[in-house]
């Protein structure tokens, strides 16, 4: 098993670990010829799920990688420890990022060389525990299987959600997220006392490859194009959403599936995507967010 990689673009893979700082305290890492996956399953009772993927030749040069599984490697890894060290690497004249073992463990490796103000270079490494996954392991974590949403809408701008979703959080420990097929997103929360709602118009709603469906899978065509769906989820788990906030997304597409789950897409890149190609390749990679619904 070997993997061993120079940094180009140190800056972007440290914002796409900042996007994960507040979900969990690990995550894991699937490193494949041809991408970075980073996947995070938060603990039962939130039940967010974070599945990302970025193109190798976005963050990587020189990228070496051989393992007896389809020169596939899964590693378990702290994200407080990965960010850290991901941090000394701002700046530096160059990085590589190797799987080393210190004291017979294994670790992720940077060695950062940087250069001093006598223009020396200097050399500073950053170790990594991690814990090496089996293919057996990894086959035991799916990405969730949901329903066609009822919904598939551009959110607005992110920080803009980010703003109100801050001011408002206090009101309550839920969030109702609702979408409709006319450009409409509305958020809201409510308690005892009061009820707050924002509108957000003009957005863009995404072509459907079917007819909207209602939360049993049934088609439901008579369903006006003005009606809104709903999905309520925790105030928690949405606020963890925004932190994708770090990779400056240039388009995250919301997807509401009534009384099941709210799902996020938030694409990579220096340049947008045309509207209904999720997959166009100016984009460099993608974070999904699952966030289940609040039951009552």
């Amino acid at each position: 098993m070997r993997f061993r990689a120079l940094v180009t673009n140190a800056n972007l893979l440290l914002r796409v670990v900042q996007s994960i700082d507040k979900l969990a305290k690990s995550a894991i890492l699937k490193l494949t010829p041809e991408k970075l996956h980073i996947i995070v399953i938060t603990d039962v009772d939130s039940g967010l799920q974070l599945w990302s993927d970025v193109a190798v030749n976005a963050l990587f040069g020189d990228y070496r990688i051989e393992s007896a599984h389809g020169n596939e490697i899964y590693l378990e890894f702290s994200i407080e420890n990965l960010q850290r060290a991901l941090r000394s690497a701002q700046g530096a004249l160059r990085t590589t990022l190797k799987l080393t073992k210190k004291q017979g463990l294994p670790v992720l490796s940077l060695v950062i060389v940087n250069q001093s103000g006598t223009g020396r270079e200097l050399t500073l490494s950053q170790d990594v525990p991690v814990r090496v996954l089996t293919p057996q392991q990894m086959d035991a974590i799916r990405e969730p299987l949901v329903p066609d949403s009822q919904v598939h809408i551009m959110m607005p701008p992110l920080n803009s959600v980010r703003s109100i979703a801050e001011r408002i959080k206090s009101m309550g420990d839920r969030v109702a997220v609702s979408a409709n097929g006319e450009g409409e997103v509305t958020l809201r929360v409510s308690n005892d006392l009061v009820e707050i709602t924002t509108f957000f118009r003009g957005l863009e709603n995404l072509a459907y490859d079917t007819q909207p469906q209602d939360a049993g899978g049934v088609a439901s065509p008579d369903r006006a194009p003005a009606e809104f769906y709903t999905a309520v989820v925790d105030m928690r788990n949405f606020l963890r959403f925004l932190q994708s906030y770090h990779v400056a997304p240039r388009n995250i597409v919301c997807c509401i599936i009534e009384h099941h789950a709210l799902v996020f897409y938030v694409y990579i890149g220096s340049a947008g995507y045309s509207v209904g190609a999720l997959n166009d390749q100016t984009t460099c990679g993608s974070l999904t967010y699952f966030i289940p619904v609040r039951q009552v």
